[in-house]
């Protein structure tokens, strides 16, 4: 397995240590971490840059993700061009969120906007399969998306037949869902794997409650309370050989963090 990180963590990193981007990425380089993980708004603002600027640190894009609307508005010309961005940056993966409801939203509403965002992922299923060019969901840790549980996943799974997992370690805790119990589910269709550790006691980060009012901060992989350890033997045990990216929004000290998480991480692939 390779590591990886969110882009935005080491942008953070640069803002908060006051260091370099390319210092940043030679730090990260040297902690084992291959490549990254791109937001499709960090990768338009001056594409050709960053793909310079990575491809001298020798930093891959494992996989880039994007919000969509596709509930509102199913036309799948947005997810062509997110493709297209993509494919320009060599991602093999992409992970589609698309879309989100009021929480208001009548049962009609909701329907409809579900029927909307399995039409527009199948579409962009297709596009991206003839690009070499898999896609993903997530659950995603949001009251307002209507994937945010195994169960919800499995509903995108079977209307959609082309579309795989990101498996996002640390998000099933947002709605009480045991992250052991969530991989058995999703286990046949993970293809990536964001590895989100969560702290339950202030870490100085930012403040996530769950849906039960637990209070969940960032933590460095394998400082929390989400079983990675086991997720990382049944990943083995189910053959997966990609990614693991390394991801923990908002923390204090992205620096640090992430060279404890690669630290933690490579400790157990070894």
């Amino acid at each position: 397995m390779k590591l990886s990180v969110f882009y935005n963590h080491i942008v953070k990193a640069s803002e908060q240590s006051g260091l370099p981007l390319e210092a940043v990425l030679d730090k990260v380089h040297a902690c084992g971490i291959e490549a990254v993980e791109l937001d499709l708004q960090e990768a338009l603002a001056g594409a050709e840059a960053l793909k310079q600027r990575l491809d001298s640190a020798g930093i891959a894009v494992a996989s880039m993700y994007a919000f969509c609307d596709f509930g509102n508005d199913p036309a799948p010309e947005p997810g062509y061009r997110f493709i297209d961005t993509a494919a320009y940056f060599g991602a093999g993966k992409v992970l589609v969120i698309p879309g989100f409801l009021a929480e208001a939203a009548s049962l009609e509403d909701r329907n409809q906007a579900l029927k909307g965002m399995a039409s527009a992922l199948t579409a962009v299923c297709g596009y991206a399969e003839h690009k070499g060019i898999r896609v993903t969901m997530e659950d995603f840790d949001d009251i307002r998306a209507p994937f945010s549980s195994a169960g919800e996943l499995l509903w995108f799974l079977e209307q959609v037949p082309k579309l795989s997992i990101t498996f996002d370690t640390g998000n099933f805790i947002y709605r009480g869902e045991d992250e052991l119990e969530a991989f058995a589910k999703l286990k046949h269709r993970i293809i990536h794997v964001h590895c989100k550790d969560r702290l339950l006691e202030d870490s100085g980060g930012e403040l996530k409650l769950s849906t039960a009012g637990i209070p969940l901060y960032p933590s460095p992989v394998g400082a929390g309370c989400i079983r990675i350890a086991e997720i990382l033997h049944l990943l083995k045990a189910e053959g997966y050989d990609d990614t693991l990216a390394i991801e923990h929004f908002d923390a204090t000290d992205q620096l640090a963090y992430m060279e404890q998480s690669a630290a933690w991480l490579r400790a157990r692939l070894e």
